[in-house]
C-alpha cells in the first residue's frame, strides 16, 4: 500500500507510539459519532501501530449474545469472499469464534486445521483474534492479520489487549448513547404535541412524526427546509417573527392562537423557547405546539355551565351551599343569604360549621363533612338528616341538610342543599296535635260505643246485688221478730211458768215468716251478692286498665293481659253475635309499648270483628259468629292475629281501609277513624306493621306486629304521648 492511500489517521498512527495510539482511541471514545465510524477508526488506528508487524487487514465483529453469534460491523481489506462467509459466526467456530467463546486471545501463525472457514486463493496469513470484554462479558472480536509465520509476540498481545480495553469503553458509551437517543427519540415520538427545530436562519433542523404528517412530509425530510415550504407567506412571516423574538431576547414565548390552516379553523397552544449548545450560546429555537380545540370548547362548555349553574342555584328557594374538607364555604347562593343572614362575600372562607348548633348537631354535621371529603367517599352521599343551625344573631331554627360531594381539581368538597323546615316543625306539631285530638275523640267515640254494653254489664249484677239486699233486709226483720219469741220463751223457762202457749207463738212466728225458706235463700243471697260485688269490680279493674290513667310514653305491658282487658270492657259488644276462641302464647315477654294506645287498637279490631259478625247475622244467619284471638312469637316481632267470621273485606276497598274517614259503615255507626288510628299508633308510633289478611274458613284477619326491641324506636311516640298526657 503506498503512502498517499494511507488515511490522515494511519499517517498520525504509524508516527505514534503506544501512548498516543491510546490516547487516539480515546478521543475516539469522547467524539460525537455513531458506533460504526468510531470503530473504523479504531481499526484503523490498531492496524497501522508502527511498532506491531500487524497487516493493514483486519474486521470488528459485535457478540449477539441472544443468537451467540458474532456479528461483521466494520473490516479493513478483508478480501471479498470473507465479507460474505464471515458475515455472521456462531462462538467457538474458527479462531475468532473460539476467542469469543473462551475470552481470551487466539494466536494462529498461519491457516492451519483451526481455520473453519475458508476459500479457494486464500493467501497464507497469521492471526491475533483479540476479545473485547467489559469484566467477564464479551462484547465483540478483533480480528487482526498477521505476516505469514508470524509467532506470537508477547509486547504485541499487551498492546492488543489494552487496546480492546478501550475499545470496550468506545462500545459501551456509543451502546449507552444510543440506547438514550433511542428512548429520547422514542419520548420525543410519542408526545401528543408537535415537536421541531430550527437554526438560527430558522431553517428547519428536525421534527417529529405528528408534525412531519401536520404538513405532509417524512420527518427526514424537512432538514434544511423553511416554513414557506409548507405555509402560506402571511403565516410563515408570523413564524419567522416569532423565531427571531424568541433567539434574539432569550426569551420563552407561549400563547394560544386561532389559527386557520388548510381550510381549517382550530386553537392551538404554542410555545417556542430558544435552543442553547453547552456554553448557553443561542443555536436556534425549539418549538412545540398543540390543538388545544376541544380543551377550549371544554373551557366554554365549563364556563357555560358554572353559570348555569350559577343562574340555577341562585333562583333555587333552598339553600345551595359547598364546602371543602376544612368545613370552609366555597360557594354561598342567594337563598343561603337570605336563610343566615350572611352575604356570600362575609362568609366565603369562613367554617360553616360555627352556623351549625354545638352538641349532636354539630358533630353530625362534622362527621358528615368528613366522610364526604376524604379519599374514597363514604356512605353519606345522597343522605338527609335533620340539624339545627343558627342564623347571624345566633337564633337557633330547624333544617334539613341533603348531602352529596363533588370532586373538583382534584379534592373531595361535600354538596349541601339546606331547607328552612321551620314552618314543617309547627305543622308537624299541629298535625300531632290534631292527631291526639282525634285519638281521644276516637276514644271518647269508643267510649260512647261501649257505655251501654257496660252499664248493662254492671246494670245486672247491681240489680240483683239490690235485690238480694232488699231480701237480706226483711229476712233480717223476719229474724230478729223470730229472736224475739225466742227470748220470751227462754224467760218463762227460768221463770218456770206455764211454757205451752209461748211455745205455741214461736212455732206460729216460725210459720208466719217461712223459716225454711229463709234457711235456704239467705246463703244463696249472699252469694249471689258476692259475685255481683266481684263482677262489678272486674268491670270497673278492667275499664282501669284498658285507659291506664296517668301513664304516659311506653312502659313493659303484657299483651296477653291486654287482650284480656279488652274483651271484658267489650263484652256486650260482642257476647250475643260471637263466641271467642283464645290461643294465647304463654311465653310471651313484655314489650314496650303505650299500654292505653295497644288496648285501643285491640279494641277497634275487635269491635269491627263483632260488626263484621252482625251483618252476617242480619243476613239470616242464626249460628253464633267467632272471633279468634292468637298470640305468638315471631322471629323479633309479637304477631297478634284478629280473625272474624264476618262478611270480609271486598277486594276493591282493601287499599283504601287504612285511609282516614273510610268506612264502610251506615252515617251515625262510624267514623272510618279506627282502623286508621290502628295503623299510625302500630306503624308510626311504635314501629311495627299491621295488614289484613283473608281468613280460609270466611271473614277477615287483622295482623299485627310489634317488635319486641323498642328501644331504637322508644322516643318515637314520645312527644304524641306526652300531648296526649297534657290533654
Amino acid at each position: 500500500m503506498s503512502e498517499e492511500q494511507y488515511t490522515d489517521w494511519e499517517k498520525a498512527a504509524r508516527e505514534s507510539g503506544l501512548h498516543l495510539v491510546l490516547v487516539l482511541l480515546l478521543q475516539i471514545q469522547l467524539s460525537n459519532r455513531p458506533l460504526r465510524d468510531c470503530l473504523r477508526d479504531a481499526l484503523i488506528i490498531i492496524l497501522t501501530a508502527p511498532f506491531s508487524a500487524l497487516q493493514p487487514s483486519g474486521a470488528i465483529f459485535l457478540a449477539n449474545k441472544e443468537s451467540n453469534e458474532l456479528e461483521l460491523l466494520v473490516e479493513r481489506n478483508l478480501a471479498e469472499p470473507l465479507k460474505k462467509l464471515c458475515k455472521r459466526i456462531p462462538f467457538g467456530r474458527c479462531l475468532c469464534g473460539q476467542a469469543a467463546r473462551e475470552g481470551r486471545i487466539v494466536h494462529a501463525a498461519c491457516v492451519d486445521g483451526r481455520h473453519e472457514i475458508v476459500f479457494d486463493g486464500m493467501e497464507p496469513h497469521g492471526h491475533y483474534n483479540v476479545p473485547i470484554k467489559s469484566g467477564d462479558k464479551v462484547l465483540g472480536v478483533m480480528v487482526l492479520y498477521l505476516p505469514h509465520g508470524h509467532e506470537r509476540n508477547e509486547e504485541e498481545e499487551r498492546f492488543l489487549e489494552a487496546a480492546a480495553l478501550v475499545m470496550a469503553g468506545i462500545i459501551e458509551r456509543k451502546r449507552l448513547e444510543e440506547q438514550q437517543e433511542s428512548h429520547y427519540q422514542s419520548l420525543i415520538e410519542n408526545l401528543p404535541q408537535r415537536l421541531f427545530y430550527k437554526d438560527l436562519d430558522s431553517r428547519y433542523v428536525s421534527c417529529n412524526t405528528l408534525y412531519a404528517k401536520d404538513i405532509g412530509i417524512q420527518p427526514g425530510d424537512i432538514s434544511g427546509r423553511f416554513d414557506t415550504d409548507f405555509y402560506p407567506e402571511e403565516m410563515a412571516e408570523q413564524f419567522r417573527r416569532e423565531d427571531s423574538y424568541v433567539m434574539e431576547t432569550g426569551e420563552t414565548l407561549e400563547q394560544d392562537v386561532i389559527r386557520t390552516y388548510q381550510e381549517k379553523e382550530s386553537s392551538y397552544h404554542i410555545l417556542k423557547a430558544p435552543l442553547r449548545n453547552s456554553q448557553g450560546t443561542t443555536i436556534g429555537v425549539f418549538g412545540m405546539y398543540w390543538d388545544n380545540s376541544e380543551e377550549k370548547r371544554s373551557q366554554a362548555a365549563l364556563k357555560e355551565s358554572e353559570e348555569k349553574f350559577s343562574a340555577m342555584a341562585n333562583s333555587a328557594q333552598d339553600a345551595i351551599v359547598m364546602v371543602n374538607q376544612d368545613e370552609e364555604v366555597i360557594f354561598w347562593n342567594m337563598a343561603s343569604e337570605t336563610m343566615f343572614g350572611f352575604q356570600v362575600e362575609d362568609i366565603v372562607g369562613q367554617r360553616l360549621d360555627d352556623w351549625i348548633q354545638p352538641g349532636d348537631s354539630r358533630d353530625e354535621f362534622a362527621r358528615l363533612v368528613a366522610e364526604l371529603t376524604k379519599p374514597g367517599r363514604g356512605r353519606s352521599a345522597g343522605k338527609t338528616v335533620e340539624l339545627t343551625a343558627l342564623r347571624k344573631g345566633g337564633e337557633p331554627f330547624p333544617i334539613e341538610l341533603s348531602v352529596s360531594s363533588l370532586k373538583l381539581k382534584g379534592q373531595w368538597q361535600a354538596i349541601g342543599i339546606i331547607r328552612d323546615i321551620s314552618e314543617r316543625k309547627k305543622a308537624e306539631q299541629e298535625r300531632q296535635l290534631m292527631e291526639v285530638q282525634l285519638r281521644q275523640a276516637q276514644k271518647l267515640e269508643s267510649i260512647g260505643q261501649l257505655a251501654a254494653g257496660i252499664s248493662h254489664e254492671i246494670n245486672t249484677p247491681t240489680q240483683f246485688v239490690g235485690d238480694n239486699t232488699q231480701f237480706l233486709k226483711e229476712a233480717i226483720a223476719d229474724l230478729e221478730a223470730l229472736i224475739n219469741q225466742y227470748q220470751q220463751l227462754v224467760e218463762g223457762i227460768e221463770s218456770g211458768g206455764d211454757l205451752t202457749g209461748l211455745i205455741q207463738q214461736v212455732r206460729d212466728k216460725e210459720e208466719e215468716i217461712d223459716l225454711g225458706f229463709l234457711n235456704e235463700e239467705i246463703p244463696r243471697a249472699i252469694d249471689q251478692t258476692i259475685e255481683g260485688v266481684g263482677r262489678i269490680s272486674k268491670i270497673v279493674r278492667a275499664m282501669k286498665e284498658f285507659s291506664h290513667p296517668g301513664v304516659v310514653g311506653k312502659v313493659e305491658t303484657d299483651i296477653n293481659r291486654a287482650i284480656q282487658t279488652t274483651l271484658d270492657v267489650s263484652r256486650n259488644e260482642w257476647k250475643y253475635v260471637a263466641e271467642i276462641a283464645l290461643d294465647l302464647a304463654e311465653d310471651l315477654p313484655k314489650i314496650l309499648c303505650v299500654p292505653d294506645q295497644i288496648n285501643q287498637v285491640f279494641l277497634n279490631l275487635v269491635v269491627n270483628a263483632a260488626h263484621a259478625i252482625t251483618d252476617v247475622k242480619a243476613a239470616g244467619s242464626a249460628q253464633m259468629g267467632v272471633i279468634g284471638i292468637s298470640t305468638r312469637l315471631l322471629n323479633d316481632y309479637l304477631e297478634i292475629r284478629v280473625s272474624d267470621s264476618g262478611t270480609g273485606v271486598p277486594e276493591d276497598i282493601k287499599g283504601r281501609i287504612f285511609d282516614p274517614f273510610f268506612t264502610t259503615k251506615e252515617v251515625g255507626k262510624g267514623t272510618g277513624q279506627g282502623l286508621c288510628i290502628a295503623y299510625t299508633t302500630v306503624v308510626d308510633q311504635h314501629g311495627g306493621r299491621l295488614r289484613l289478611e283473608d281468613n280460609p274458613q270466611g271473614g277477615a284477619v287483622f295482623v299485627v306486629e310489634l317488635p319486641l326491641n323498642q328501644e331504637a324506636k322508644a322516643d318515637q311516640s314520645e312527644d304524641i304521648s306526652q300531648l296526649e298526657g297534657l290533654e
